[in-house]
This record gives C-alpha cells, sequence and structure tokens, in this order.
C-alpha cells in the first residue's frame, strides 16, 4: 500500500497564485518557428528557482510548460520542498499560461515577433 501525504497534492488553483513568476532571460538562439523559450523565476516566500518555459507556436493557440532540460528536476524539487507540493503538468501549463498574459512576456515575445503566430 502506498501512502501519500494530502498536501503534496494540493489542487492546482490554490497554489499558482501563491507562485510569483519573473523574466529572468530570454534567448533567441533558443527559439525556431515552433517554440519559444523565456527562462524565468519562480517564486516562493523567500524561495526561488530557474526554470524555462517552452511555448509551442505551430498550433492554433500557443501554449506553455516547463522545459524538461536542465532546471526541471530543480523546478520539481522546488514545488516539493517549499510548496508542498507534487508539480503537475496541468500546474506547467497554468503557470506558463498565466505568464503569457504579463507585460514582461509581451515585451520580450515582442523580440520573437517573427515566430509568434497572429491572432
Amino acid at each position: 500500500m502506498v501512502l501519500m501525504k494530502k498536501h503534496y497534492f494540493s489542487s492546482v488553483s490554490s497554489i499558482t497564485h501563491k507562485i510569483e513568476v519573473t523574466f529572468h532571460y530570454f534567448d533567441l538562439q533558443h527559439c525556431d518557428e515552433r517554440t519559444f523559450f523565456i527562462t524565468v523565476i519562480l517564486k516562493y516566500q523567500t524561495h526561488q528557482v530557474l526554470c524555462d518555459f517552452i511555448y509551442i507556436l505551430d498550433h492554433p493557440d500557443v501554449y506553455g510548460a516547463i522545459s524538461i532540460n536542465e532546471h526541471y528536476a530543480n523546478a520539481k524539487k522546488f514545488f516539493e520542498q517549499h510548496v508542498h507540493h507534487t508539480l503537475l503538468y496541468s500546474d506547467e501549463l497554468l503557470l506558463a499560461q498565466n505568464f503569457m498574459d504579463t507585460h514582461s512576456f509581451k515585451k520580450n515575445s515582442d523580440n520573437c515577433h517573427l515566430f509568434l503566430p497572429k491572432k
């Protein structure tokens, strides 16, 4: 039998408002006509971690998630240790979507405007 701690499985809506996502770095060389990468800092209280959001551009609607790269394991660990939440794909989608609505994302995506689909 496997026992799970209840607080590690809190709902996505209850944690996303607690996480601050701020722009860290943008590198046009990591972008192409199908993907857009942006490095962000995830902050919770006094803790923070770097991660990359990858946005998929070759679909009718742009959507993103946390990129599975050198920062991914640290991001998952950050959620488990500091937020007491197991990071789910649905969390990643919501965090990336919320970041898309920020001025910082819009400003940096303008640098990659050739790759972003017109809405």
